[in-house]
């Protein structure tokens, strides 16, 4: 049974197209969630755990070697290139996603809201245009790859300049407060398992010349009831 993904407006550094959506059409084992977000917290400025809270700085964030024997997965057909946390020389890759933590370990039913940060660095010398509504979730089956999340996405557009980072946070548990600038909150009821979290965009976007990008992080969920 497919669920519509209920979506607020971004803020200000974004503009949302009133009543554009785009289908991600029909996807296998899709039976979880929805989404929100927000921006404009009293938490600004939210670091990254790992050492870095924005791209260029001297300490960047280290992979773990959680998923060293799990590989890159790819769910774009459009991508000219595939940027895996997990795998990738991030000393040759400028654009990445990180996850932290890579082991989510939330207790649903606690009353805490609990979330993993998916990070995205923009270490080039150009913007990086994506629509940050058209993330992804995906499944690690025996069959393969399932989508999970979202169905369906309004389409503005946005650009993570040069030395910027953009972070989607998700949790078990709605949030009822709102986010800090780039920053999206995404609700999924997720089952233990492990996960591939997915955006695409364009690098160097005002270029003759644009590279799609896609990035992934996987993350395993290890629900502590």
């Amino acid at each position: 049974m497919k669920r519509r993904t209920v979506l607020a407006t971004i803020g200000a550094t974004t503009v949302a197209t009133a009543g554009c959506l785009s289908d991600a059409g029909d996807r296998p084992n899709d039976d979880n969630g929805t989404s929100t977000d927000g921006t404009e917290t009293d938490d600004p400025g939210t670091a990254d755990p790992k050492g870095t809270t924005t791209a260029g700085d001297e300490t960047r964030p280290t992979p773990d070697d959680t998923f060293a024997d799990v590989a890159c997965p790819s769910f774009s057909e459009s991508a000219d290139r595939t940027v895996c946390w997990h795998t990738a020389d991030l000393d040759a890759e400028p654009i990445y996603l990180d996850a932290n933590p890579d082991v989510f370990e939330p207790t649903p039913g606690d009353d805490s809201v609990e979330s993993v940060e998916f990070v995205l660095y923009n270490d080039s010398a150009a913007g990086f245009g994506l629509n940050p509504y058209a993330w992804a979730i995906k499944r690690r089956t025996e069959d393969g790859w399932a989508h999970v999340a979202p169905e369906e996405w309004v389409e503005p557009w946005y650009t993570v300049d040069s030395g910027e980072t953009y972070t989607w946070r998700l949790s078990m548990t709605e949030r009822t407060q709102a986010m800090a600038e780039r920053t999206m909150a995404i609700t999924e009821d997720l089952d233990d398992g492990i996960y591939a979290f997915q955006i695409t965009g364009i690098a160097d976007e005002q270029s003759d010349d644009p590279t799609h990008v896609e990035c992934l992080a996987l993350f395993e969920v290890d629900r502590q009831e």
